[in-house]
């Protein structure tokens, strides 16, 4: 599965270590720079924010045709491409050159678009774009993911290599995931979605989600994601009955604001006692709803570290009464 986002870049990427590949210019290239086990690591090409400037990115890539076998690599991470706020530089900045040069990657099996981290730019300042065009240029491609979702779209695909789904960021599009459940991925086994915040465009529900919890979308599905999500309670109730539960093998629903109320949802729905895993981690639990839930659960591996306390205010209003807020955040918003 892909390694947890936070605000860090990718230190490995589809079981590999993570090659930063920066280099503009011949001259800073020196012996040794370039790793000769090109099979052995996840390349990322990226500007360095140093020294970024626009249309960087396609000197570095230009580059990097040159000084690496490229029929050796298996994974690629595209990172910083310059986020540039008045043009508002898309993904298609990094993707472009890629899908240009699709055939002198013949040995692509995995491809993250957009990992840059916290310092380079918030992610919901990372503008992406429909990742149909880079997935259809690559079709025995296993694994796919991207980070941002800023001007993400997504029109419904077919893929049949496709096995480990990532969408990152702090506001997943509902038109985004109404789009992928529409999708055709006879193989796809791992789906991982950062749900978000509403006020970054998210706002998810188990509406949207209906195609993938009804088991029909992917028959191969045995890990799920639905992190970091603001109303990850409503996303516990829908998936409480949902059929695709029972052929699942983990189930994640940590870096969100999950509570008693969702817990107790899917506590009182179908037997989990099948999981392997169940990641809840980033939670807003009470200590007796932890006990419950491990006393409920004694063979799945159930993750409840991080446990938040939420942001409690209390005003009091003309009339005498107080109006008390409780605000539970998210992990990954800006």
């Amino acid at each position: 599965m892909m390694q947890e986002f936070r605000r860090d870049l990718l230190t490995e990427f589809a079981g590999l270590p993570v090659y930063e590949f920066c280099f503009a210019d011949r001259e800073e290239l020196a012996e040794g720079d370039v790793p000769a086990d090109v099979e052995n690591w996840a390349w990322r090409i990226a500007l360095d924010d140093a020294e970024a400037e626009a249309g960087g990115f396609a000197q570095v890539f230009e580059l990097f045709l040159d000084s690496v076998d490229t029929t050796r690599v298996r994974a690629l991470v595209l990172g910083y491409w310059l986020v540039d706020y008045d043009s508002e530089m898309d993904s298609t900045t990094a993707t472009g050159p890629l899908i240009e040069h699709a055939k002198s990657f013949p040995a692509l099996e995995a491809l993250f678009v957009g990992d840059m981290h916290a310092e380079q730019t918030e992610v919901s300042w990372i503008y992406q774009s429909d990742p149909g065009p880079v997935l259809a240029a690559f079709p025995a491609l296993r694994t796919f993911g991207l980070r941002g979702t800023t001007n993400l779209t997504l029109a419904p695909f077919e893929h049949t290599a496709l096995e480990e789904l990532t969408f990152q960021g702090g506001g997943l599009p509902p038109t985004v995931v109404q789009a992928l459940g529409a999708s055709t991925l006879p193989a796809l086994s791992t789906l991982e979605l950062y749900l978000g915040d509403r006020w970054y465009n998210g706002g998810t529900t188990g509406e949207d989600l209906a195609p993938i919890l009804s088991g029909r979308a992917f028959p191969e599905l045995c890990h799920l994601g639905l992190r970091n999500g603001d109303n990850q309670d409503r996303i516990a109730v829908a998936l409480a009955h949902a059929p695709v539960v029972a052929r699942l093998e983990t189930l994640d629903l940590s870096l969100g604001n999950l509570s008693d109320q969702g817990v107790a949802a899917l506590l009182a729905g179908q037997p989990l006692t099948h999981l392997k895993s169940l990641d809840l981690h980033h939670h807003f639990l009470s200590e007796e709803m932890m006990q419950r839930l491990w006393a409920a659960l004694p063979g799945v591996l159930v993750n409840l570290d991080e446990q938040e306390q939420a942001d409690i205010s209390e005003e009091l209003l003309e009339n005498g009464e107080s109006d008390i807020e409780v605000r539970r955040y998210i992990a990954v918003a800006e």
